[in-house]
């Protein structure tokens, strides 16, 4: 970095690109984490909830949604290194029975979701999944050809089943003592905030998977599942999990989302992104992460191109379908290691929006690097 930048400066000029107004429905608030080669700047703007005016702080934590998968595969990796597992072990090496119409599928394939695992689907909705919506999940018939990478909640669930069978213990507390508290990142809570700040205020209950469950777009579910009269909330959502199927068929975090967490302690993941010894991760195990079997997509974690500083990066990292980002670049070349972590209350609104109507996450963590390059590297910078 050129000396006398300020790196608190731009991180507050990135965070106001996020709640700047958008085509697609600005978030009201959000929290921007930024850190360079260990220099840690977090700054927030906005609202946490648009009823009461609470100004979003840095403290505030979010329903980190799909986030939770960088946490699943970090779980899978601190296994891997004490040879609790491989990523080419079966699937049915772990649940069994359980694993159903996906025995063969690999840990490998199911964190680059090559394993033909349907995309989502109501578990909630379905009597059978009651008691085991897991196995439930494996019962479907692959949607896809294996090998072939489609995205996939079910996919990441089925990877949370062989965290908790690997390390005999239930899967949260799994990925506490892996993966949270050897980074000291314990402000990362499951199923609720675990911070005095509270939360960013989430979407209205389960109006955009009702309407999902409704329309089948973009998942077609068929005509034998409809709501059943469902109990679908619809309060605002702020201290409950937004995913329907973690917090109504699991009840708890799963291995595709869960979490709450707040910037400070999303950073010291993101640490563990560029550095994976930080948690005893062995470097050919941590090679996963980089190695892209398919474009943009790594083990449990995706791939960005950014410039920073003049120079293109590889950021490895993941969203949340309800605002949240984390992501790192190693040091590598002369170049610093870069952390960025954001958490952007996109699904709240008044009307809350649509989820046609919603900012791309990506656009928002990408606008607001791009913000703070301007000011750190005025000459070099600021393409996102």
């Amino acid at each position: 970095m050129p000396v006398g930048t300020d790196l608190r400066s731009a991180a507050a000029a990135g965070v106001a690109t996020v709640v700047a107004p958008h085509p697609r429905h600005a978030p009201p608030g959000a929290v921007l984490s930024l850190a360079i080669d260990g220099d840690v700047q977090v700054a927030a703007a906005g609202v946490a909830d648009l009823a009461s005016g609470e100004p979003a702080t840095v403290a505030h934590a979010q329903d980190l949604a799909s986030v939770g998968k960088v946490l699943t595969t970090l779980a899978v990796h601190v296994l891997a290194s004490t040879g609790a597992l491989a990523p080419t072990d079966p699937l049915s090496r772990f649940l069994g029975e359980r694993a159903g119409a996906h025995a063969d599928a690999t840990v490998d394939e199911l964190l680059r979701h090559r394993a033909g695992v349907r995309e989502w689907w109501p578990l909630y909705l379905d009597p059978a999944a009651r008691a085991d919506p897991l196995a439930a999940a494996l019962r479907m018939q692959p949607r896809g050809a294996a090998g072939v990478r489609r995205y996939s909640d079910l996919g990441m669930m089925a990877v949370g089943g062989v965290v908790a069978k690997a390390a005999g213990m239930p899967f949260a507390d799994a990925v506490q003592q892996l993966v949270l508290e050897p980074l000291d990142a314990r402000s990362i809570a499951p199923s609720v905030p675990g911070g005095r700040a509270g939360s960013l205020t989430g979407p209205d209950g389960d109006a955009i998977e009702r309407e999902m469950v409704r329309s089948g777009d973009p998942y077609p579910l068929g005509p034998d599942l409809g709501d059943r009269a469902f109990a679908w909330r619809t309060a605002p959502l702020r201290a409950s999990i937004a995913d329907g199927n973690a917090h109504h068929a699991f009840g708890a975090p799963a291995g595709h989302a869960g979490w709450f967490g707040d910037a400070r302690g999303l950073d010291r993941v993101a640490a563990a992104i560029a550095r994976p010894e930080l948690l005893g991760i062995e470097p050919a195990v941590a090679a996963g992460l980089r190695d892209a079997r398919d474009p943009e997509q790594g083990q449990g974690v995706r791939h960005y191109r950014v410039r920073w500083g003049g120079a293109e990066r590889l950021l490895l990292g993941h969203p949340g379908f309800t605002g949240a980002f984390v992501g790192a670049a190693a040091a590598s070349g002369g170049e610093p290691e870069l952390r960025v972590v954001l958490l952007a209350n996109r699904l709240h609104g008044d009307p809350a929006p649509s989820r046609t109507a919603l900012a791309d996450v990506e656009t928002l963590w990408r606008g607001a690097l791009a913000a703070a390059d301007r000011i750190l590297h005025p000459t070099s910078g600021g393409r996102p």
